[in-house]
């Protein structure tokens, strides 16, 4: 996997903060009609991926012994939305995700914390 830190050290320096963004949700309807490929798609990104890119951004907020993460979930975490039931599991493992690096990284002087926004109305929602 090609790793983004070496060329945005290399342009500025230090990297102090991620904030993991990206999600899918290519399934719309019951939680376990959806197949095997469904749920890899949905959670290699929106839970996989936070987690892998991080593991590879650490070693330099390590180095430097600050750092701050910011995952971004959804109000579906909270308020659960059958007609989309993989994509609000893979929104409340963010938030497991959150807890656990949270106190993991903290003593290394990196903060980890989560974002819960509502519904924003576009296309994919």
């Amino acid at each position: 996997m090609p790793c983004l830190f070496p060329q945005a050290l290399e342009h500025s320096g230090a990297v102090d903060f991620l904030v993991c963004n990206a999600a899918v949700n290519p399934w719309v309807g019951g939680t376990l009609g959806a197949s095997e490929e469904i749920w890899d798609k949905i959670l290699n990104v929106n839970v996989k991926s936070p987690a892998l890119l991080l593991s590879q951004l650490l070693p330099y907020m390590e180095k430097r012994g600050s750092g701050v993460v910011i995952l971004v979930s959804s109000v579906a975490a909270c308020i659960p939305q059958v007609e989309v039931g993989v994509y609000t599991v893979s929104k409340t493992a963010l938030l497991g995700l959150n807890r656990t690096l949270s106190k993991e990284l903290a003593p290394k002087g990196i903060w980890v914390n989560c974002l819960v926004p509502g519904i924003i109305e576009t296309d994919f929602s």
